[in-house]
């Protein structure tokens, strides 16, 4: 009996001590306590939500994801953790407001390490290169002096595609893509296309290189991307044919990268260089090839791709939408008249014109998700009072479709309506898309000011030029397939239209050239 009271005794003794340890012991615990992630579906052990990832139209499981889950959720892939972002106010609170912890990009290994784009601007980490490359590019396209500069240029070639769209209107979307292609190499080397319908080489070679930018980064695109450690993986092991996919890509970016500086550099010592964002920068002789190389091939691979795919979007909204363009001719009509093709002076006459293009970048998103954020450093998110972690190096990807088609931002956001953005007095504009449409924070396209210009004077002056309808096949009408492709830029899905001049006077107005 004596000894088991002493056992019980130094059992409550322990009990006790242990019950003020805890005691003591509880506030850090609660302090370094980490909140549960963004929420999202379980996870299965080791692999998590591989089976939940998205594939084909992401944006759209994004968005479904962000229906069930919240407007800021998350997946974790083997160990690495997404953030979904669906709304425009997060991605304003995270991307712009602690843009020092959101500017990073996440390592692609395929695209980013294997194929070698990691040096391009939107792939490179931030610092002090991202920062020099987009001060740079501001001079060279950022301001309203820079693009006034500039205006000259971007409207010979637009009067080039007005020409060669009538000459043979099946082409048309060809011809967008070499008036934007020849556009940026202009811009970029002071490089112009070759004459005649066959395809310049070095718009070819740029062309594959955007092509192969954009599947390769394209989230979850490869193996490799989502288990890392498969870069290790033998060539000549089944399942390791990436290896030589990466190495034929890596030989054809540089082969092209090079030729194009060395290009510029044969057409100076000839002293026969059009000035361009290349040749001032050997003229300056601050920077080594390896710089100007990236930061050129940036401007024609960042630009060419995604102003294609709007004009092309464009053309789509005016195949399906009739109205829309007899009001936007009606105001051309009245503001300019019918004796000369659009300028950019006239811009602020036109508000039916501005905002048909503002209705084309929200319609049609030509990076759907952008290029993902990478956090330096965990973070706490506090949404609604409730906080949640956003861990070291996740990937936060901001659904850029479904920030432009929230119908709690955009009434109808599936129809295409350029009234939307003209206030009246019964209701207010709605909120511009170019907020959204450009990405967010220190990673903000650097060439946005460019790129609505483009699409203002290129816009204008073919809805001044042609009537755009629906094709006819043996005399049925041909429905556009709607929809949009997947990749890191997306193009709306082929389609044909018929393109006619609307008048004599316009065809004449087309053949006469530039003026320039």
């Amino acid at each position: 009996m004596l000894s088991s009271g002493i056992f019980q005794s130094t059992d409550v003794r322990w009990t006790l001590v242990a019950a003020a340890a805890a005691l003591v012991c509880l506030p850090w615990v609660l302090r370094n306590r980490k909140p549960p992630l963004p929420p999202g579906p379980r996870g299965l052990p080791l692999v998590g939500n591989i089976f939940d990832a998205p594939i084909g139209e992401i944006w759209l499981q994004f968005a479904k994801l962000g229906d069930v889950w919240g407007d800021i959720c998350s997946l974790t892939v083997f160990g690495q953790t997404l953030v979904i972002v669906n709304t425009f106010q997060i991605a304003e609170d995270l991307l712009e407001g602690r843009g020092t912890n959101f500017s990073d990009r996440p390592v692609i290994p395929m695209g980013g390490e294997l194929v070698g784009l990691k040096s391009t601007l939107s792939l490179c980490q931030y610092g002090e290169h991202v920062r020099t490359v987009r001060k740079l590019f501001h001079q060279r396209f950022g301001t309203h002096a820079a693009i006034e500069s500039l205006v000259p240029l971007i409207s010979s070639e637009i009067h080039a595609l007005l020409q060669n769209i009538a000459r043979d209107p099946g082409r048309v979307f060809d011809e967008i893509g070499r008036m934007t292609g020849g556009l940026s190499l202009r811009i970029a080397y002071g490089y112009h296309l070759v004459d005649g319908p066959a395809q310049d080489p070095l718009l070819r070679e740029f062309e594959t290189a955007a092509d192969n930018f954009a599947s390769t980064t394209t989230p979850g695109a490869y193996l490799v991307d989502i288990i890392p450690s498969l870069k290790y993986w033998p060539e000549w092991l089944p399942g390791g044919g990436f290896h030589a996919t990466a190495k034929i890509m890596r030989k054809q970016l540089v082969d092209t990268f090079d030729f194009a500086l060395e290009y510029v550099r044969e057409q100076m010592a000839m002293g026969t260089a059009e000035k361009s964002f290349t040749s001032n920068l050997l003229e300056e002789q601050r920077y080594d090839d390896h710089f100007i190389k990236w930061a050129a091939a940036t401007i024609q691979a960042g630009g060419s791709d995604t102003a294609a795919a709007q004009l092309n979007a464009f053309f789509l909204a005016m195949s399906i939408y009739p109205e829309v363009q007899a009001a936007a001719q009606k105001e051309l009509d009245s503001v300019v008249g019918k004796d000369r093709l659009p300028e950019l002076s006239d811009r602020s006459e036109l508000p039916y014109v501005n905002a048909l293009c503002k209705e084309v970048l929200r319609w049609h998103i030509a990076a759907p998700t952008a290029v993902p954020h990478r956090t330096r450093e965990d973070f706490v998110y506090t949404r609604d009072g409730k906080p949640m972690l956003i861990p070291k190096d996740s990937m936060v990807i901001p659904n850029l479709w479904k920030m432009t088609h929230d119908p709690e931002r955009y009434s109808d956001p599936m129809v295409f309506d350029p009234t939307r953005f003209i206030a009246t007095e019964s209701k207010s504009a709605e909120p511009d898309p170019t907020k959204i449409c450009f990405g967010f924070g220190r990673r903000i396209c650097p060439g946005r000011l460019l790129a609505e210009t483009t699409l203002f004077l290129a816009c204008s002056a073919l809805l001044a030029s042609f009537d755009i309808s629906k094709a006819r096949e043996n005399g049925v009408v041909v429905e556009p397939r709607l929809g949009q492709t997947t990749g890191t830029v997306s193009h709306p899905f082929s389609f044909k239209c018929s393109v006619l001049p609307r008048s004599a006077k316009a065809l004449e107005l087309i053949r006469a050239g530039p003026g320039l």
